[in-house]
């Protein structure tokens, strides 16, 4: 027998201009909204635009051009009447917190701020802090939450899990939501601005976590760790963004929205149904703890080292010499690091990397949340493994 559980947002919404509809798709969740920036250097032009949808009627924003296109989008244009009676009865504050540290404390501490100001709702806005902050905010309140990625370097947006620091930048603990956020909402607008090495590290963070689903079955060999029918779906996913992720990343440099883009950007935050499932902890993101040890890793976007960690992770569970070439070809065509080295981890000692392990997954215990047995021993081979292929 087993167990299968979908956590994904109720709702996502992806379209150029959709800051501006913020309101009005928060008048739809609660009525006390705070709303949390970590989006330097481009916070003071976030807080505009959003500010500018609260200001002015709920119509004035919506797009005639998506209105005529999009059967889905056309649906909002006759709530607006009833959108402005909502907000009426609404109140929107903004705090930035990109310069708090997102710890157990500093998480209770606003938690106690928003209980004693009575909101109800909580918008996270950022790449992945300001996220991380919102759904971590539910571990002591039942808040909804709203997600607002301005980044596109990470797929935190699908997932109901907070990562805890300690004060001196390590992981400290997972929290996860009980349930998933209400909305989570893409302006496309925004994320086109993003540099591409930015959307590189999307690129990685979610190949690492479609990979992460195939090692989990194929060393396993179980369809409970992940079922057949999402199996065939993140096979499906690996083709696409291999096909697509290279034209995004043109689009990106060129400024300039197309369909690879919204596709890619798509699949980065936010994974449809039953591919929920799989946006768990798995073997990449196990040796990105370790990374996290060495000071030097911290310089290196998340989805930069976890796309690199599939290499070791592909070695892991004995993918043959071709698949794995295949992937570090990807990974040099996608911005992609496909060496210790462009990590800042070149010629770290065996004993080093045991101290690191030590320190962390020693702690935290996290490698044995995998569905297969995992040693030090397994972790250090791999990555001595995947250096052969540099």
């Amino acid at each position: 027998m087993s167990y299968y559980e979908y956590h994904v947002a109720r709702r996502y919404v992806q379209f150029e201009g959709a800051l501006h509809e913020l309101a009005n798709y928060a008048s739809l969740v609660g009525r006390r909204v705070l709303i949390l920036t970590a989006c330097d250097p481009v916070t003071e032009q976030i807080k505009q635009k959003i500010q500018e949808g609260i200001d002015r009627p709920a119509a004035a924003w919506m797009n005639e051009r998506l209105a005529r296109e999009s059967v889905r989008y056309a649906r909002y244009v006759p709530m607006a009447e009833r959108m402005d009676a909502l907000r009426s009865e609404m109140s929107f504050s903004f705090r930035d917190i990109a310069q708090l540290p997102i710890t157990r404390e500093n998480v209770r501490m606003l938690a106690e701020q928003v209980q004693a100001q009575g909101f109800d709702t909580v918008v996270g806005v950022g790449g992945g802090k300001g996220q991380d902050f919102a759904r971590a905010l539910t571990h002591f309140l039942p808040v909804k939450v709203i997600l607002v990625p301005t980044l596109a370097a990470t797929n935190a947006s699908i997932s109901t899990l907070s990562v805890l620091y300690t004060p001196d930048g390590r992981i400290d603990q997972y929290w996860r939501m009980d349930n998933a956020p209400e909305l989570v909402l893409a302006d496309t607008e925004v994320l086109i601005q993003n540099p591409p090495p930015v959307l590189s590290a999307g690129v990685g963070d979610i190949m690492s976590t479609y990979y992460e689903a195939l090692c989990n079955f194929r060393i396993t060999g179980r369809t409970d760790v992940v079922p057949a029918f999402a199996l065939r779906g993140v096979q499906t996913s690996i083709e696409i963004m291999k096909a697509q992720a290279p034209l995004a990343l043109q689009a990106v440099k060129a400024r300039e929205i197309t369909p690879a883009f919204e596709n890619v950007l798509s699949m980065i935050l936010h994974n449809c149904g039953p591919l929920g499932m799989i946006c768990t902890t798995g073997y990449a993101h196990i040796l990105d703890e370790m990374f996290l040890y060495f000071e030097a890793s911290h310089r290196i976007p998340h989805g930069l080292r976890v796309g690199y960690a599939t290499i070791p992770m592909l070695c892991r569970q004995g993918a043959d010499k071709a698949e794995i070439r295949e992937y570090i070809d990807f990974c040099k065509s996608s911005g992609i690091p496909t060496t210790l080295g462009k990590l800042g981890l070149e010629g770290v000692s065996r004993d080093a990397w045991r101290q690191a392990f030590d320190a962390t997954l020693g702690s935290s215990r996290n490698h044995l949340s995998l569905p297969f047995p995992t040693t030090f021993d397994d972790l250090y081979d791999s990555l001595v493994q995947a250096q052969r292929f540099s």
